[in-house]
């Protein structure tokens, strides 16, 4: 048993978890910006639209989200990044670091709208409109997780 992993300071692994929001909101802009140029490309082929609007549409989307994933991560990560050994992080296997990455950003993401809905959730009467929000969600917390336990690995070897 390695004694540097579970010696890694609280401050250590805020800092890894805060890089690992980062990563996780890193490939929500390249995914949004992604999906924005498609998109772009689409409504230019048939003319229609205004494509020129599809990559600050897509910036902005990424602010509301980016602020939803920090939120998310105060209410859910941070606790977690504290409560959780670092020994107990890594000696995660990579599926189980996943699938617990998965699951936190669906959480946090309930959490917030517990908070602001006062104890409701309201839910939209469009199936893409409640569902996509939980999918980035799972998107940027599974990066967040997995760069986080990365990071508390490399901590090992080091």
């Amino acid at each position: 048993m390695d004694m540097k992993v579970i010696r890694v300071n609280p401050v250590k692994r805020l800092v890894y978890a805060f890089v690992g929001l980062i990563a996780g909101d890193a490939v929500l802009l390249l995914y949004l910006i992604q999906n924005a140029l498609r998109a772009r490309a689409l409504l230019v082929a048939v003319h229609m639209g205004e494509p020129q609007r599809q990559i600050p549409i897509a910036l902005d989307l990424f602010v509301v989200y980016a602020m939803f994933s920090f939120a998310g991560w105060l209410f859910v990560g941070l606790p977690t990044a504290l409560f959780f050994s670092a020994h107990f992080v890594t000696r995660l296997s990579w599926p189980l670091a996943l699938i617990v990455g998965a699951v936190l950003g669906p959480v946090a993401l309930a959490v917030i709208f517990l908070l602001h809905g006062q104890g409701h959730i309201y839910l939209s009467s469009s199936f893409a409109e409640t569902v996509t929000p939980y999918v980035l969600a799972v998107l940027v917390s599974t990066v967040s997780f997995v760069t986080y336990r990365v990071l508390l690995g490399k901590e090992k070897v080091s």
